[in-house]
């Protein structure tokens, strides 16, 4: 791996460093990457074929050696910062909002930066947009206890209301917490249902931790289910252009219905209103909700309060 990890090194020094110096010597480049002439021209080899799908000219690296001297004509730079219009900039604000649980602070310096490449008169225009799409919320304050509880191995007590039901006493031996599409979940054993089950956290009231001790299953986050496979009526069908077709085809595989005219059909999880429209979002126009007519809604005020209209 470490060789790996040196070769990926030498490809990102390469590039760069002739382009800031056009027609260095081969001898040259191989003793300032400190490797043999040889190696040097394998890895040249290597970046002549480097580029991205349909692969015309423009799309590769174009580095080649004329008279024992190394230059690059496309080296795929960005010169100068991009203008982004408001809408293109919120479009990948909502786009980079679905990293943000691996990204932490990473991701709000990035966001920091976005806007500062925006041009000025559209700035604020890009700040009221990007408040109405964001599908973010503070962190749930049961994380806190729930955490403690399953660190130490101790149920727990709660109301837990479901669609169309009072909120019912529930007793969990908690077994895991997970994130998925914006909504957090508990995954558990629970004593009133003698099953394993799933709950969320934002349909939990007056949760408390018990000094009653539990010993977990080996396969116990085997048994309880996952809120990523969804219930079948509560899918979504999301129909894709051609042009993000190949992205789509990519995260999904087999589960990517191909259409006639390029594009493709996806359906996905419904648990989630705010995760389905900064997703669905992201896409900038190339995404397009068919069905229920609930979640087609949910994206169209979305769209719509983006507007202003």
């Amino acid at each position: 791996m470490s060789n790996v990890h040196e070769r990926l090194r030498r490809l990102l020094f390469l590039v760069p460093y002739v382009s800031k110096h056009p027609g260095v010597t081969v001898e040259a480049l191989a003793k300032a990457l400190n490797i043999s002439r040889e190696d040097l021209l394998e890895e040249l080899d290597l970046l002549t074929c480097v580029g991205r799908p349909p692969f015309n000219p423009d799309d590769y690296i174009d580095i080649y050696v004329d008279n024992d001297r190394v230059y690059v004509d496309l080296d795929q730079r960005l010169f100068a910062p991009p203008r982004l219009t408001a809408g293109e900039a919120a479009a990948l604000a909502a786009a980079a909002e679905l990293l943000r649980p691996a990204t932490g602070d990473a991701l709000q310096s990035a966001l920091t930066k976005l806007e500062n490449i925006i041009p000025p008169a559209a700035r604020e225009r890009f700040r009221d947009m990007y408040r109405k799409i964001d599908a973010t919320g503070e962190a749930p304050l049961a994380l806190g206890p729930l955490t403690q509880a399953i660190l130490e191995r101790l149920e727990v007590t709660f109301g837990y209301a479901t669609p169309g039901r009072p909120a019912e006493s529930r007793q969990v031996r908690p077994y895991e917490l997970l994130s998925n599409r914006g909504q957090w979940y508990l995954q558990g054993f629970c004593h009133t249902r003698q099953d394993a089950r799933l709950f969320r956290l934002d349909r939990m009231e007056d949760l408390a931790v018990t000094t009653t001790a539990f010993q977990p299953p080996a396969d116990a986050r085997a048994d309880v289910p996952n809120p990523a496979r969804g219930a079948s009526e509560a899918s979504v069908r999301v129909r894709f252009s051609p042009i993000a077709a190949p992205y789509v085809k990519e995260r999904f595989g087999q589960d990517a219905r191909p259409l006639a005219d390029g594009g493709v059909e996806v359906r996905v999880a419904g648990d989630s209103e705010r995760w389905l429209t900064q997703w669905v979002l992201s896409f900038g126009g190339e995404a397009e909700v068919l069905e229920p007519a609930s979640a087609r809604a949910a994206v169209a005020r979305a769209v719509h309060a983006s507007i202003g209209s």
